[in-house]
């Protein structure tokens, strides 16, 4: 069985959920008009909202696509009480990007009543599913040996090298840097790996370096921002924001600016300062934010994916600065961190036609409104 790879661009729920998930440019999307009412209408409450998207989420953990279902438990870690089954369940799935993420789930939320069965798995005929194993037991404290893992860093499928490296630096353990730093130099076989595909493992081992102590990784990072490859730039801006990059601000504000940029890396750009951006940059953020609905209401499903997504960042980023305003602010500024537009749309994709529009926005909802 070949090892899990999350790149289809049909099944993406967000921009990199795991290492080797990527979002695929194509040809710009057709992006239609958003509603300019939306903000008048009635948006359901925060609480109506919260169990609608949980109800969305178990009905994709039963769906026949194991992306819908490997996402769905995904998203479901922002409602801890409620993953917790859905990862055992998917322990024995048949298909093993399920079983990687049911064990990526356990692993990053130390499911230790999930120790052992996530143990047994390391002995699953898929590399990148026991390299998970290996990774969930030892963050449960189950005793493993994970010397495995070193051979997988050097493995000639770029997914193995990917779903590997991201895990080790998921583990946390600075001990495995240098092997990290020794395997980063092993040039995978070029003649049946692409440069996009080399670039884009590049790319993840200076990630997972960067947060095994290495501060000097972020600089190839930045410097992917602006790769050849719009694949490549997406993930690299992702990345960022996932490392709270504050330097790389500046540079992100002027992409979202672009308008000549692709939309997908614009989006990414918006969700990345979601993430690392003080009061200035997310009210910028709020006043330019008519692109991202718009994007909500592309014909591409992919698209729309990505948007929610990113509509959930800058909601719950907007939510963040609320919270901090002063009584001595202008009305003006209180104002617009009120705006319910942004809920709005994730509401509206809430009852998109597409299953994965569907759970995109629900996940959203849940990351922009955890409790």
């Amino acid at each position: 069985m070949n090892s899990p790879t999350f790149s289809t661009p049909q099944h993406t729920l967000l921009a990199c959920c795991f290492a080797a998930f990527i979002c695929v440019l194509g040809a710009p999307a057709h992006v239609s008009a958003a509603n300019d009412s939306k903000n008048d209408q009635p948006v359901p409450s925060l609480l109506e909202l919260r169990e609608g998207a949980i109800q969305i989420i178990q009905d994709a953990a039963r769906s026949e696509d194991p992306f819908l279902r490997a996402n769905a438990i995904e998203a479901m870690q922002s409602v801890p009480s409620r993953v917790l089954p859905l990862a055992q369940i998917g322990l024995d799935d048949e298909h093993p990007v399920v079983r990687f993420t049911s064990l990526v789930t356990i692993g990053k939320m130390r499911m230790h009543e999930l120790g052992p069965a996530a143990l047994r798995c390391v002995e699953d005929q898929d590399p990148s599913v026991r390299a998970a194993a290996m990774y969930a037991a030892r963050r449960c404290n189950q005793e493993v040996d994970i010397s495995e893992m070193a051979e997988m860093l050097g493995a000639p499928n770029p997914s193995v090298r990917s779903n590997t490296v991201m895990l080790l630096g998921l583990m946390g353990e600075s001990s495995a840097l240098p092997m990290i730093d020794a395997m980063a130099k092993v040039p995978m076989p070029n003649q049946r790996v692409d440069k996009l595909r080399q670039a884009i493992v590049r790319i993840q081992f200076a990630e997972a370096q960067f947060i095994l102590g290495d501060q000097e990784a972020i600089s190839p990072l930045r410097a992917a921002a602006f790769s050849e490859f719009d694949e490549v730039r997406v993930l690299a801006v992702t990345m960022l924001g996932r490392l709270r990059d504050a330097s790389a601000e500046t540079a992100l504000m002027a992409i979202i600016e672009r308008r000549d940029q692709p939309i997908e890396l614009r989006l990414a750009s918006v969700e990345a300062v979601s993430h690392i951006g003080g009061r200035a940059a997310i009210k910028e953020l709020l006043e330019q934010s008519k692109f991202v609905n718009q994007a909500c209401q592309s014909d591409n499903p992919v698209l729309r994916s990505q948007s929610v997504i990113t509509a959930g960042a800058l909601d719950s980023a907007r939510s963040r600065i609320y919270l901090e305003l002063l009584p001595s602010d202008p009305p003006y500024i209180w104002r617009l961190f009120e705006d319910k537009t942004l809920i709005a749309t994730m509401a509206e994709l809430m009852q998109d036609p597409h299953p994965q529009v569907r759970l995109s926005a629900a996940a959203a909802v849940l990351r922009a409104q955890p409790r």
